[in-house]
């Protein structure tokens, strides 16, 4: 145990001092006795001499171990002091009292023991353990996983653990703690950077959800019948969005329809499914639409996200003119409503959002109660589902007079043109819209990236993509290799709308939205599709805006070193 701590410090003062000097001093003998026996556990030797050496991490200005901040942690996981130790096994002892003498948690192989220990913790609820039971099994070190219990037989004592992570330092080799790390330094710092698999092209059910035959000849008009006096009944989730002097063409393209699925469809031919199940539909929901009195209208139906009430698809709907969406979601009777000028968010009704925040949501640009008179105030007191549809029926009365549009349109129950979608990719505005806020380069970059000139930028900018690309697959698509090979030019066009590129880029990230069968496939096609709105970015903003997504998305463990050498470099 010693000689573990003793090559550990060497390595860390030589090679990552800031992570050096986060390490506490030895806790008190006095101190861990006292302990144990507020426990009622036998601490192991190894586990005294772990604590005498350090008594856990200092915390960072955060309050808690941060690496990122420079504090020490094993792979994955940030020790524990001994007060905390003490105060997770009380904690721990609290929980599991009533179960006691329950075989099928404490027996040989249970769940958990109370004589288990955690000494470390990851960012979840997960945690290292040491054995204290009496027996062969006393001073082992194990994995508590949350949902799955306690498992040993990696580390038979906390000195073979130590010894491990000093000879991942000394050798730069992975340390596999559930998932394999491997130790990388910046800036003084030690960070255990997670090993990506090597991946590989992952299923794709995209042409699974192109089920619908292409149909030939004339397309049927909408009709005109008087709506149901029934409605909202049998519409528990739904989206109706508007846009005025626009037809069915106009806003499928706008929607981003496929035109090889476009067709009449009765409602029960379109309704998605839920996103949790492994349906190929999920990738290409249908929007069925119709004119009526001066606006071309869109409605979809079902468990999903709506793409009426996403902000980056009401921006293009609303092109030259306004679009209105309401929708509803009958389980929760949730009620939305916007209206959209030319691209620019009017008002926003939402009562899912003032629920959540307990205020009147901060994106909702003009006051919705003074644009439409007579909207039910946040704050209701609705507990049914008849009572959620009244409101619905009050909130619709309030926007069809003011906006002039039906609640419902005539026809929504009959067959109307349709097809399927293939989404927008979001904006990556982490934040309310008005923010404008995009993700930052790394503080410790930041003198690096401000030093840097333009033309500078712009390299390190397609040299990152390049490589982000190239992990996650993202550059075995021709209209991705083209894009990349303009990235460091000035004036390297942008993302163009409905283009090669578009579509490419849209379809990786539907892709991502099914449950796989196989979570490796999923797994892919989400870092996939995370890359393919980071190369979005970087066509379309300035090199210093776009750089933040691009480089918190690689996942080469050593990307900082060669970001920072990119940089710097004459």
């Amino acid at each position: 145990m010693e000689e573990s701590w003793r090559r550990i410090d060497s390595w860390l003062a030589a090679h990552a001092p800031r992570t050096f000097e986060s390490l506490r001093p030895p806790a008190s003998q006095a101190a861990i006795s006292t302990a144990a026996a507020e426990l009622g556990v036998e601490f192991p030797t190894e586990l005294i001499a772990y604590l005498r050496h350090h008594d856990g991490v200092s915390p960072g200005k955060r309050g808690y171990v941060a690496p990122e901040e420079g504090g020490f942690s094993f792979p994955g996981f940030e020790p524990y002091t001994l007060a905390e130790i003490l105060s997770a096994g009380l904690s721990k002892r609290e929980s599991w009292a009533s179960y006691a003498e329950d075989e099928l948690l404490e027996g040989p192989g249970g769940y958990w023991h109370r004589d288990f220990l955690a000494f470390a913790r990851d960012i979840s609820a997960d945690a290292l353990v040491v054995d204290c039971r009496p027996g062969e099994s006393f001073g082992a070190v194990g994995q508590d996983a949350e949902a799955e219990g306690t498992r040993f037989g990696e580390w038979a004592s906390l000195a073979a653990f130590l010894e491990q992570v000093a000879d991942s330092l000394e050798g730069g080799t992975v340390m596999t703690v559930g998932l394999p790390y491997v130790p990388v330094v910046d800036d003084g710092m030690l960070l255990w950077e997670l090993v990506p698999e090597r991946p590989h092209e992952p299923r794709s059910l995209f042409d699974s959800a192109l089920v619908d035959p292409v149909i030939a000849g004339p397309r049927r008009t909408t009709s005109h019948a008087t709506p149901d006096m029934a409605w909202p009944r049998g519409y528990d989730n739904f989206c109706l969005t508007f846009a005025q002097a626009l037809d069915e063409d106009e806003i499928l393209r706008r929607f981003g329809a496929l035109p090889q699925t476009r067709r009449p469809r009765w409602r029960e031919e379109a309704e998605s499914p839920d996103q949790h199940v492994s349906d190929p539909r999920v990738l290409l929901p249908v929007v069925r639409v119709g004119t009526h009195a001066g606006w071309a209208f869109g409605v979809e139906e079902g468990p999903q996200i709506f793409e009426g009430t996403r902000d980056e698809v009401l921006r293009r709907v609303s092109r030259g003119t306004r679009a209105v969406s309401v929708s509803y979601r009958g389980d929760r009777g949730f009620i939305s409503v916007s209206v959209v000028d030319n691209g620019e968010l009017v008002t926003k009704y939402d009562t899912q959002g003032a629920a959540l925040l307990w205020a009147v949501p901060p994106d909702c640009g003009r006051d919705p109660f003074e644009v439409f008179p007579g909207l039910p105030p946040y704050g209701g007191q609705e507990s049914t589902p008849e009572q959620w549809r009244e409101r619905l029926l009050t909130v619709c009365d309030s926007v069809a007079s003011r906006c002039g549009i039906a609640l419902p349109p005539p026809g929504l129950d009959g067959e109307l043109d349709s097809a399927r979608i293939l989404p927008l990719l979001p904006d990556n505005n982490f934040g309310y819209p008005e923010h404008n806020f995009k993700t930052p380069v790394p503080d410790r970059f930041t003198p690096l990236v401000d030093a840097a000139t333009p033309e500078r930028l712009r390299r390190v900018l397609a040299a990152q993509m390049s490589s982000l690309a190239a992990e996650t697959g993202l550059d075995t698509y021709t209209e991705v290799t083209a894009a990349l090979s303009l990235l460091s030019a000035e004036d390297h066009p942008g993302v163009t709308d409905d283009s090669a590129l578009d579509l490419r880029l849209r379809r990786v990230h539907a892709e991502a939205q099914v449950t796989y069968a196989d979570w490796k496939d999923r797994s892919v096609w989400q870092d996939r599709a995370m890359a393919a709105r980071a190369l979005a970015e970087a066509l379309n903003l300035p090199a210093r805006e776009s750089l933040g997504l691009v480089v918190g998305c690689r996942q080469d463990p050593r990307w900082r070193q060669e970001f920072r050498k990119q940089l710097a470099e004459d």
